[in-house]
């Protein structure tokens, strides 16, 4: 592995267990034993290795994270997929939704690739749900779609932060996530037609037994 890309793995390893706030470019260069001119050879700031962070993460979350909707892919499955595929991305790059607004306010050319990135994922979402749609396994009026999208991608987002706020745990491990996924079935769930209830109900028994699960390897 190059230098630079040792530099943006061991940033993330640091920045999700001590938080990016309390991480310094000696610490990073202190982890890989190398000088922090070599560092600065690679990144000028710290700001610009979490801007190459986020470029990694948004390359993972556009080409693996967005499932497309297939006679081989139910559309339920497909979303399915999605919701697993974000927050696998959020636990990898957990330190980056524990600190969002401030990241995003210290660095304008990270805000500039968080919103183009968001609005690609925003539409993405809207066709996806728009196939449920279709399938007449979702039932909505079109007018409501984009706030139905916004609320979705709301608690995707900030679940994180708020889970950190309510509890005293520092560890955040798969079961933070799978109760995330849980709060976005329980959003979609009144708009589940009911041809497709039964499907949906399997699906949330699913991750409630992950979650289950996952509790009880803690």
């Amino acid at each position: 592995m190059k230098t630079r890309d040792k530099i943006i793995q061991a940033s993330i390893a640091l920045f999700n267990e001590h938080g990016e706030r309390n991480v310094t470019t000696n610490h990073i260069a202190a982890d890989l034993g190398i000088s922090p001119g070599n560092l600065y050879y690679h990144f000028r700031n710290k700001e610009d290795i979490i801007l190459s962070i986020y470029e990694e993460y948004a390359r993972t979350l556009l080409l693996e994270s967005m499932p497309e909707v297939s006679p081989d892919v139910k559309p339920l499955d497909a979303i399915i997929l999605y919701m697993d595929m974000v927050f696998q991305a959020m636990m990898k790059f957990r330190f980056f939704y524990s600190n969002l607004p401030v990241l995003l306010a210290k660095n304008p050319l990270l805000h500039d690739k968080y919103v183009e990135v968001q609005s690609f994922i925003a539409d993405r979402v809207s066709q996806l749900l728009l196939s449920l749609k279709q399938a007449d396994m979702m039932e909505f009026d079109d007018e409501d779609l984009p706030e139905i999208v916004s609320i979705l991608r709301l608690v995707n987002t900030f679940w994180l932060s708020f889970y950190q706020t309510q509890n005293n745990e520092e560890e955040i491990n798969d079961s933070v996530f799978y109760q995330g996924v849980l709060k976005i079935l329980v959003i979609i769930h009144p708009y589940i037609s009911d041809s497709a209830k039964e499907e949906f109900l399997a699906a949330r028994t699913m991750y409630r037994k992950r979650l289950e699960a996952s509790l009880a390897a803690v």
